[in-house]
Protein backbone atom coordinates (compact mmCIF):
# COMPACT_ATOMS: atom_id res chain seq x y z
CA UNK A 1 0.00 0.00 0.00
CA UNK A 2 1.24 3.29 -0.77
CA UNK A 3 1.75 6.26 1.72
CA UNK A 4 -0.88 8.98 0.96
CA UNK A 5 1.30 11.90 -0.48
CA UNK A 6 2.09 14.70 2.15
CA UNK A 7 1.40 18.66 1.47
CA UNK A 8 2.99 21.35 2.13
CA UNK A 9 0.29 22.76 4.01
CA UNK A 10 1.10 24.81 7.43
CA UNK A 11 -1.58 22.95 9.67
CA UNK A 12 -3.21 19.65 9.80
CA UNK A 13 -5.97 20.86 12.41
CA UNK A 14 -8.81 23.32 11.22
CA UNK A 15 -8.35 27.04 11.99
CA UNK A 16 -10.62 29.75 12.92
CA UNK A 17 -10.39 33.73 12.56
CA UNK A 18 -12.57 36.06 13.64
CA UNK A 19 -13.37 39.46 14.32
CA UNK A 20 -15.05 41.02 17.26
CA UNK A 21 -18.91 39.54 17.89
CA UNK A 22 -19.75 43.31 18.66
CA UNK A 23 -18.60 44.72 15.18
CA UNK A 24 -20.74 41.40 13.84
CA UNK A 25 -24.04 42.91 15.60
CA UNK A 26 -23.76 46.37 14.71
CA UNK A 27 -23.33 45.17 10.81
CA UNK A 28 -26.42 43.16 11.48
CA UNK A 29 -28.66 46.39 12.96
CA UNK A 30 -27.10 48.27 10.27
CA UNK A 31 -28.39 45.65 7.11
CA UNK A 32 -31.51 45.76 8.81
CA UNK A 33 -31.82 49.75 8.69
CA UNK A 34 -30.49 50.35 4.66
CA UNK A 35 -32.87 47.18 3.72
CA UNK A 36 -36.15 49.52 6.12
CA UNK A 37 -34.75 52.46 4.16
CA UNK A 38 -35.41 50.62 0.67
CA UNK A 39 -38.46 49.52 1.62
CA UNK A 40 -40.04 52.74 3.36
CA UNK A 41 -38.44 54.70 0.14
CA UNK A 42 -40.06 52.36 -2.37
CA UNK A 43 -43.64 52.00 -0.43
CA UNK A 44 -43.64 55.96 0.29
CA UNK A 45 -43.42 56.54 -3.38
CA UNK A 46 -45.91 54.19 -4.35
CA UNK A 47 -48.16 55.49 -1.56
CA UNK A 48 -47.64 59.02 -2.82
CA UNK A 49 -48.40 57.91 -6.46
CA UNK A 50 -52.00 56.49 -5.21
CA UNK A 51 -52.88 59.90 -3.41
CA UNK A 52 -52.15 61.82 -6.74
CA UNK A 53 -49.30 63.77 -4.86
CA UNK A 54 -46.75 62.54 -6.57
CA UNK A 55 -42.86 64.28 -6.27
CA UNK A 56 -41.48 65.81 -9.15
CA UNK A 57 -39.20 63.56 -11.59
CA UNK A 58 -35.99 64.93 -11.14
CA UNK A 59 -36.35 65.03 -7.21
CA UNK A 60 -38.16 61.42 -7.11
CA UNK A 61 -34.58 60.06 -9.40
CA UNK A 62 -32.01 61.44 -6.92
CA UNK A 63 -33.77 59.99 -4.46
CA UNK A 64 -33.51 56.69 -5.44
CA UNK A 65 -30.02 57.56 -7.00
CA UNK A 66 -29.06 57.49 -3.48
CA UNK A 67 -30.52 54.68 -2.62
CA UNK A 68 -29.29 52.84 -5.16
CA UNK A 69 -25.83 54.28 -4.10
CA UNK A 70 -26.49 53.28 -0.54
CA UNK A 71 -26.94 49.89 -1.54
CA UNK A 72 -23.96 48.99 -3.87
CA UNK A 73 -21.10 51.48 -1.49
CA UNK A 74 -22.61 49.97 1.97
CA UNK A 75 -24.97 46.84 1.41
CA UNK A 76 -23.50 44.54 -0.56
CA UNK A 77 -19.81 44.99 1.11
CA UNK A 78 -21.35 44.64 4.81
CA UNK A 79 -23.52 41.57 3.10
CA UNK A 80 -20.51 39.51 1.55
CA UNK A 81 -17.79 40.77 4.16
CA UNK A 82 -16.30 37.18 6.22
CA UNK A 83 -17.44 37.44 10.39
CA UNK A 84 -15.80 34.73 10.83
CA UNK A 85 -12.92 32.20 8.38
CA UNK A 86 -12.46 28.72 9.36
CA UNK A 87 -9.77 27.14 7.36
CA UNK A 88 -9.37 23.51 7.15
CA UNK A 89 -7.32 21.22 4.98
CA UNK A 90 -10.24 20.93 2.21
CA UNK A 91 -12.19 23.55 2.68
CA UNK A 92 -12.20 27.55 3.11
CA UNK A 93 -15.19 27.92 4.89
CA UNK A 94 -16.59 31.87 5.05
CA UNK A 95 -19.28 32.66 7.55
CA UNK A 96 -20.48 35.98 6.48
CA UNK A 97 -23.46 38.09 7.50
CA UNK A 98 -26.38 36.26 6.39
CA UNK A 99 -25.03 33.13 5.21
CA UNK A 100 -22.31 30.68 5.23
CA UNK A 101 -20.33 29.79 2.56
CA UNK A 102 -17.89 26.57 1.89
CA UNK A 103 -15.11 26.93 -0.66
CA UNK A 104 -13.05 23.98 -1.60
CA UNK A 105 -9.34 25.04 -2.67
CA UNK A 106 -9.40 24.49 -5.83
CA UNK A 107 -12.84 26.93 -6.28
CA UNK A 108 -10.89 29.71 -5.55
CA UNK A 109 -9.04 31.73 -8.38
CA UNK A 110 -7.91 34.69 -7.00
CA UNK A 111 -7.18 35.96 -3.56
CA UNK A 112 -5.98 40.12 -3.97
CA UNK A 113 -4.92 42.29 -1.55
CA UNK A 114 -5.32 45.87 -2.09
CA UNK A 115 -3.13 48.48 -0.81
CA UNK A 116 -5.84 51.48 -0.27
CA UNK A 117 -8.72 49.10 1.18
CA UNK A 118 -8.98 47.89 4.21
CA UNK A 119 -11.31 44.42 2.32
CA UNK A 120 -8.93 42.07 0.67
CA UNK A 121 -11.05 40.09 -1.52
CA UNK A 122 -11.58 36.09 -2.35
CA UNK A 123 -12.81 35.43 -6.12
CA UNK A 124 -14.51 32.31 -6.42
CA UNK A 125 -16.34 31.09 -9.86
CA UNK A 126 -19.26 32.92 -9.43
CA UNK A 127 -18.99 35.13 -6.88
CA UNK A 128 -16.95 37.50 -4.93
CA UNK A 129 -16.13 37.73 -0.83
CA UNK A 130 -14.53 40.31 1.05
CA UNK A 131 -12.12 40.08 4.55
CA UNK A 132 -11.45 42.65 6.29
CA UNK A 133 -7.83 42.39 7.32
CA UNK A 134 -8.22 45.21 10.52
CA UNK A 135 -10.98 43.51 11.71
CA UNK A 136 -10.18 39.47 11.69
CA UNK A 137 -7.71 38.36 14.12
CA UNK A 138 -4.69 36.50 12.80
CA UNK A 139 -5.35 38.03 9.46
CA UNK A 140 -1.21 37.93 8.68
CA UNK A 141 -1.25 33.90 9.21
CA UNK A 142 -4.66 33.59 7.17
CA UNK A 143 -3.35 35.54 4.09
CA UNK A 144 -0.51 32.97 4.59
CA UNK A 145 -2.45 30.15 4.41
CA UNK A 146 -4.76 31.31 1.37
CA UNK A 147 -1.58 31.80 -0.91
CA UNK A 148 0.27 28.51 0.43
CA UNK A 149 -2.37 26.63 -0.14
CA UNK A 150 -3.60 28.11 -3.79
CA UNK A 151 -1.45 27.29 -6.13
CA UNK A 152 -2.94 29.74 -8.81
CA UNK A 153 -2.73 32.94 -6.39
CA UNK A 154 0.21 35.32 -7.62
CA UNK A 155 2.74 35.43 -4.52
CA UNK A 156 3.14 38.95 -4.88
CA UNK A 157 -0.62 39.73 -4.41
Amino acid sequence: MKPAPKTEFVFENKEVFKRHWFRHVSRIFITLIIIALNVCMVMGGIDRYRRGGAMPFQVEFFSYMFLVFIDVTMLIPMMLEANEVIVTPEYLTLKLLYFKKKLAWSQISEFKRWNYLVYTGIKSGRCFYLINRREIKGFDKLAKIITERVPLIEKNS
